[in-house]
């Protein structure tokens, strides 16, 4: 399996079930370059849209790079089809 940061934070929110709130929201900055495909990392997280919000402003306050873009993404659990549902 892929180690991307979003199979991190995937995991973590699993993991912590009874911890799990019922809506995550993402820090995704995306850094663009000419040569290469562009690359994307999570940086954070928030529970709250005005959380993530906060967090969002507070990343592009300090960033000094032109090509780097940051958005928030909602983080829902993933659907998964039990045995019978996803054969058919």
């Amino acid at each position: 399996m892929l180690d991307y940061p979003i199979v991190k934070y995937y995991k973590t929110f699993m993991q912590n079930k009874k911890n799990r709130k019922e809506n995550m929201y993402l820090i995704i900055r995306e850094i663009e370059y000419d040569t290469f495909e562009n690359d994307y990392s999570v940086l954070g997280s928030a529970d709250n849209m005005e959380s993530a919000n906060k967090l969002l402003d507070a990343h592009k306050l300090i960033n000094k790079r032109e090509n780097t873009n940051f958005t928030i993404v909602k983080f829902e659990t993933p659907l998964i089809l039990k045995k019978e549902v996803a054969n058919g």
